[in-house]
């Protein structure tokens, strides 16, 4: 009978093995398939059921209903299935996927999704269809770059979470920063910097827009270096939009907002009506 000594030596060595199988296996994924590095966690994250309201069920007119999701800097579609999932659920068809985020300028990252939208809305057939956009973070911004592009048929709506619209102070307090550069990039990540050359050429949206911002609601926000209330990376007031048919405060943070029971609602609220639910936040 071998020793207590021996037989929790080859659990650790079992335990380093199957270690070191997943460390391989993720190195590969990222470096040799192109994985985004946030994947796993994206998908652990949104591993929970998708809300479900009967109310705001997509109508039954025979309209066919396609949303194009766009996911933020360092995230990947794993970040918004949950949202995903729900509108689904809802009766609408979902364009969701990855792009590497940190590579490319905002403007490429729009032309790259751009033949992939035109296919998916090509599939949908020649009878009445609506085109819908949903972006997080910096996939807002890559959104409105793509409808403001030639061909795009013209969205019915769309709706950002914690997107930066005017940019991100936070980006300007790190873009010097040599492991914000190395984690981010130096491409899209510092077009958000305020005042950045990017948004001069953004023109204001010509369809209902609907901001979804994150914040605690007061004065503080989670984040000391950003001014009044924020999510921890981008303030209520950045996340805003002059112009915008509706805007309105979840009160959780950056990330969670991409998957937010509360914030979903208020997607499916504005792609079915037009406006922001005020008595369900």
């Amino acid at each position: 009978m071998n020793p207590p000594a021996a037989r929790g030596g080859r659990r650790w060595w079992r335990l380093g093995r199957w270690f070191l199988a997943v460390v391989a296996g993720y190195a590969a994924a990222v470096l040799g398939f192109g994985m985004n590095p946030s994947t796993p966690v994206d998908y652990a994250m949104n591993l929970g059921p998708a809300p479900h309201h009967a109310e705001l069920v997509a109508p039954s007119d025979g309209v066919r209903r396609l949303v194009v999701l766009q996911h933020g800097l360092w995230r990947s579609a794993g970040s918004l299935w949950k949202l995903e999932r729900a509108l689904q659920a809802h009766g609408y068809e979902v364009l969701n996927v990855s792009y590497p985020s940190t590579e490319a300028s905002i403007a490429e990252h729009a032309a790259r999704l751009r033949p992939q939208v035109l296919a998916a809305w090509q599939a949908l057939g020649p009878g009445p269809k609506e085109l819908h956009l949903v972006g997080h973070s910096m996939g807002g911004l890559v959104l409105r770059a793509l409808a403001q592009g030639e061909g795009m048929p013209a969205p019915t709506t769309m709706v950002t979470l914690g997107t930066p619209h005017g940019g991100a102070v936070l980006v300007e307090l790190r873009r010097d920063l040599w492991l914000f550069r190395l984690l981010m990039g130096s491409r899209a990540a510092l077009e958000m910097a305020p005042r950045a050359p990017f948004f001069a050429g953004l023109r204001p949206p010509a369809f209902p827009l609907g901001t979804i911002v994150g914040g605690r609601g007061d004065q503080r926000g989670w984040h000391d270096a950003i001014p009044g209330d924020d999510d921890g990376t981008v303030a209520v007031a950045e996340a805003g939009l002059q112009g915008a048919a509706d805007s309105i405060r979840v009160p959780v943070g950056h990330t969670r907002i991409s998957f937010d029971d509360r914030a979903i609602l208020q997607v499916l609220a504005f792609l079915k009506e037009r406006r922001f639910r005020r008595d369900q936040t």
